[in-house]
């Protein structure tokens, strides 16, 4: 709990007078404000703050929160604040317009008691400020602690739900990518069960037909997936971009199969009508030009991929 000294009989450390009657002031307008309301004054008491005004100029805050904060009950407080009220009331009532008659001696000339009104509202929001302060400082440690516990009651409720929310998905993930991928293997090794009775065309027709079914499905899954959870599974933030640049990955591999299927049986077709016999045959009369060709293609193939491996080597992010 924060302590706090209550004595109103520590004053500033100033050495000047001037401020030492000032604080002497400005507690007896507070002294004024603590007498019972039926003995209370309201026109003596703007009198005197008016008549203060017009020699110090201003009031003392410190003073004010000091007397405040020294107050032993609820009671000596609320009597203040009527007080204050009456003379606030006072202030903007007829009564007020008839005992106060002001006319000034020249042109724009300022009437002193609308400086004096200023004051006393200031007075009486300052007092209000003091009081809530002292409320906030006056909270024991179990005030505190029941705040505390409100506030981790409310983030452990939270926090748990999201845990369990996260727990679930992982383990629903987990669950369905092992039946995708357990079940997938299965597929292929029924494939491959007969692979010395198939044809490599055929064998590659069909692979490459269940790599595009099994890694579609998969991203379908993950994409699902993301949805639910809310990640972000896009290569650019750009919300203009079209589904090849937020996905490049997916897409890039299907034209990949799709064109080795092409290729499986584009070769399946030209082996079913025996194209590739006289291909054969024709290599085979030109052996020599067919290892030239075949060396230069090699070479070409291995030095165009070591360059541009090079190339995205030197490339700046």
């Amino acid at each position: 709990m924060i302590e706090w000294n209550k004595s109103t009989n520590t004053k500033s450390n100033s050495t000047s007078d001037y401020i030492r009657k000032m604080e002497n002031e400005v507690d007896d307008l507070c002294d004024r404000l603590t007498k019972d309301s039926k003995d209370f004054d309201a026109k003596l008491f703007f009198d005197t703050l008016h008549d203060y005004i017009q020699q110090e100029d201003r009031l003392l805050y410190t003073n004010i929160t000091n007397y405040i904060f020294s107050l032993d009950n609820e009671e000596t407080f609320g009597i203040m604040q009527t007080n204050l009220d009456h003379v606030i009331n006072y202030m903007y009532s007829d009564r007020f317009r008839s005992e106060h008659v002001w006319k000034p001696e020249y042109k724009n000339q300022r009437n002193p008691y609308e400086r004096t009104k200023r004051t006393a509202l200031k007075l009486w929001d300052h007092m209000n400020l003091a009081k809530r302060q002292m409320a906030l400082f006056k909270l024991q440690d179990a005030d505190y602690t029941k705040v505390v516990d409100e506030k981790m009651q409310s983030a452990e409720g939270r926090l748990s739900k999201e845990m369990n929310g996260q727990l679930i998905s992982l383990v629903s993930i987990f669950t369905a990518l092992s039946f995708i991928l357990f079940g997938g293997i299965s597929s292929l090794d029924n494939i491959f069960a007969g692979a010395k009775d198939i044809p490599v065309t055929k064998l590659m027709i069909v692979g490459t037909i269940w790599s595009f079914c099994i890694m579609n499905l998969v991203f379908v899954f993950m994409f699902f997936i993301a949805k639910m959870t809310g990640l972000n599974i896009k290569s650019t933030s750009d919300v203009n971009a079209n589904l090849v640049q937020k996905y490049p990955l997916i897409w890039w591999c299907n034209l990949v199969l799709i064109a080795v299927l092409m290729f499986s049986c584009w070769a399946y077709y030209a082996k079913s009508e025996n194209i590739t016999t006289e291909i054969y045959n024709w290599l085979q009369n030109r052996s020599a030009l067919y290892f030239a060709i075949g060396t230069m293609g090699i070479i070409f193939i291995v030095g165009f991929s070591a360059l541009t491996i090079y190339k995205m080597s030197k490339m700046k992010e």
